[in-house]
């Protein structure tokens, strides 16, 4: 007979901003990213997220810059960034013809694994499994039909 364990719930906490940020480009040096390399890759992410995220709601976009951001970093190792408000966003990803509405949170994680699929193109290992960590916890989110209509 073959006993199974059941594995952990990867869990999310939300991290201060500069601490999620400086993890993040600590954990890329150790895979052996130069720290301008790394501080550059970080940068990308958090562009990215922002600007994918302009393109996707145009709620987003009406209020630019008025919207601050959370860092959640997962009990596995992922993470994402998100707008730090309790609103819904009207999304709109032409690309995958998906249009409907999220959660700040559900947002964040769209617009986080956009970035991350562009940033796990070089084809290094830590930015690929962060891409996957992050899918694998968002498949578990509430609003993981709209996510994944929108990424898929």
């Amino acid at each position: 007979m073959i006993q199974m364990t059941k594995t952990p719930a990867v869990t999310a906490e939300n991290t201060d901003w500069m601490t999620g940020f400086y993890n993040l480009v600590s954990a890329l040096v150790q895979q052996g990213f130069s720290q301008d390399s790394a501080t550059l890759h970080v940068v990308s992410f958090t562009q990215m997220s922002y600007a994918y995220a302009r393109k996707f709601s145009q709620d987003y976009g009406e209020d630019y810059g008025s919207d601050f951001w959370h860092w959640y970093t997962q009990s596995d190792g992922g993470f994402f960034v998100c707008p730090q408000t309790e609103k819904t966003y009207r999304v709109e990803v032409h690309s995958n013809y998906y249009r409907g509405e999220m959660s700040a949170q559900a947002l964040g994680m769209t617009v986080s694994l956009y970035a991350l699929c562009v940033l796990a193109e070089s084809g290094h290992d830590f930015l690929i499994e962060s891409y996957h960590r992050l899918r694998d916890f968002a498949v578990r989110h509430s609003e993981w039909a709209a996510i994944g209509g929108a990424i898929d």
